[in-house]
């Protein structure tokens, strides 16, 4: 009889240890942000968040030749970001990520001269 509590324990510690797991990744996401100007996509433009859920570190990050930044692994929820680049206008823009794959845009003006 001991040996029948033993054999059902394991299959449902591993249910439950797979339920976790799934759940853990449910709730993060992979947020891309395209930030452009007037001419098409900018690159070397800085994304800062201002404001993430809570257990979520601060992001940091700078956009490549083709204007992305990718933030991935994060959780979902709502964030603010400032996004900056010499020569153009900083922008606060928020998002609401939730799971899975997301792609945004966020478009600066030119500083005026």
């Amino acid at each position: 009889m001991k040996q029948w509590y033993l054999v059902m324990a394991v299959p449902a510690a591993a249910i439950l240890l797979l339920t976790a797991m799934v759940g853990c990744v449910a709730n993060t996401a992979d947020l891309k942000i395209m930030v452009q100007g007037p001419d098409g996509p900018l690159s070397g433009a800085k994304v800062v968040s201002n404001a993430q859920p809570e257990g979520q570190l601060k992001l940091t990050g700078i956009t490549a030749a083709d204007g992305f930044v990718t933030f991935s692994g994060i959780k979902t929820g709502n964030y603010e970001f400032t996004v900056s680049r010499f020569d153009y206008e900083s922008k606060e823009v928020s998002y609401k990520v939730v799971a899975g794959h997301m792609q945004v845009t966020a478009t600066l003006a030119k500083v005026p001269d």
